[in-house]
């Protein structure tokens, strides 16, 4: 006589698969999970969950999405700055923006992730990305002159992770710039904080520098010893661009002949350096006394680049010359690329665009592949719907323009990916 016999509870199935399945294989699928899907299994158990949250692990994590290439790309929507740069004004506004969004590679939306509460609206921020963070730095204004106020913020929208960051110590000096960037061989978070004085008794402009470390929570002042007189910073420069494990901010001096460098900070030995324009070359095809001048740095398919907007004359022999030329070529721009970082001679110009029927332009940033996201002033005789602006990707390579149909004009723009850092540490939004 046969006997049946009840199944298996699925809960005692999944026990007994569970147990025969090494930790490591579990981890190792975990790890290559999109960050939200991670989260949700840390509920599973106590091991998952402390395995989960280790360092190590956060660390792999972001490895495995850094080789997929899982960017999107990251619109911090602020449209007051942008408006007041386009109506050459001095007027700030003080704002902050709503929301931030998520896109891909084609500019799909993906995803949006609401600003954290408790921000105070009465000052101003700029924010930049890396590996997943944003870090956001709070001003206040004073006529005509931008400060720093004390407050800078680190945040992971993925896993809704907030980190207010030590106030720094107090200083004389008025602040220029941040930047935010990964110390790779000791996998750390590092905030430069670069600000200046000027004395007018020994006229000299002092120049120093601030780090914060994530490892340590804590800040120290860093020497500044260049070669040429630093004497600032353009004012679409208020964050660091961050590529071959080093910031860079482009600066003025007044010993260079074409007025500008590149000021550069190693975040693996925490040393300042400067690199040269390529001057000499940028004279090509233009008039003689004329110069293209540089507008700001970008990253360009993981290498330093720039943008020149804008002429400068050299000197007024040429008068006509410049205007002439000038009149012609309105609203181009060339964009420069060094070919092997650190070495001057790989500069090189890949690209002239010329803007036709606008105003004026602005650049916010440039995606992973390469494609660059224009603001466009739209001229009112040319435009037949009356826009005021329109916000494009432009390919480089193909000349190709896709109007990405914003309501409202972004303020910042830089690559972005979802993470797991700040997992182990911060505080968790409420919300």
């Amino acid at each position: 006589m046969s006997q049946t016999r009840e199944p298996p509870h699925p809960r005692r199935i999944f026990r007994q698969k569970k147990e025969h399945l090494p930790h490591d294989i579990v981890l190792n699928i975990l790890a290559n999970l999109p960050a939200k899907s991670v989260l949700r299994f840390r509920c599973v158990s106590k091991t998952w969950d402390s395995s989960i949250t280790t360092p190590s692990f956060i660390s792999t994590h972001l490895n495995l999405n850094n080789n997929n290439n899982n960017l999107a790309y990251l619109i911090n929507f602020a449209s007051t700055h942008i408006d007041s740069h386009f109506n050459n004004t001095t007027t700030f506004k003080s704002t902050i923006p709503s929301f931030i969004g998520g896109y891909d590679p084609t500019f799909n939306r993906i995803s949006e992730y609401p600003i954290p509460s408790g921000f105070p609206s009465s000052y101003y921020y700029t924010a930049d990305s890396c590996n997943g963070l944003v870090c956001f730095t709070q001003h206040g204004y004073y006529p005509w002159h931008p400060t720093i106020t004390g407050a800078i913020y680190l945040w992971n929208p993925s896993i809704r992770k907030l980190k207010r960051l030590p106030d720094f110590s107090p200083t004389q000096h008025d602040w220029l710039s941040t930047g935010f960037a990964y110390q790779s061989n000791t996998n750390d978070y590092k905030v430069v904080k670069i600000s200046q004085m000027n004395i007018p008794d020994n006229d000299v402009i002092e120049t120093e520098a601030e780090v914060y470390t994530l490892s340590s929570n804590s800040w120290r002042r860093v020497g500044i010893s260049l070669a040429n007189t630093f004497w600032g910073l353009p004012v679409d420069n208020w964050t660091g661009t961050f590529v071959s494990g080093a910031l860079h901010w482009l600066g003025y001096v007044c010993e260079a002949a074409s007025r500008y460098m590149i000021l550069s900070f190693d975040v693996n030995n925490d040393k300042f350096g400067e690199i040269a324009l390529p001057d000499g070359q940028q004279q090509q095809l233009l008039p003689q006394g004329v110069m293209a001048k540089p507008n700001r740095l970008m990253v360009f398919k993981g290498k330093l680049g720039f943008i020149t907007l804008d002429y400068l004359l050299l000197n007024h022999i040429n008068n006509d010359v410049y205007e002439n030329y000038m009149r012609s070529h309105a609203n181009s721009c060339f964009i420069w690329v060094m070919g092997e970082y650190g070495v001057h001679e790989s500069w090189s110009k890949l690209f002239f665009v010329q803007f036709e029927n606008v105003v004026s332009v602005h650049f916010c940033g440039c995606t992973s592949h390469g494609e660059l996201l224009v603001i466009k002033k739209l001229d009112p005789e040319s435009n037949i719907e009356r826009k005021r602006f329109t916000v494009v990707s432009l390919d480089l390579e193909t000349s190709l323009e896709k109007d990405l149909g914003f309501q409202k004009v972004p303020y910042i723009a830089t690559t972005f990916m979802e993470s797991l850092v700040l997992l182990d540490g911060a505080t968790e939004l409420s919300g």
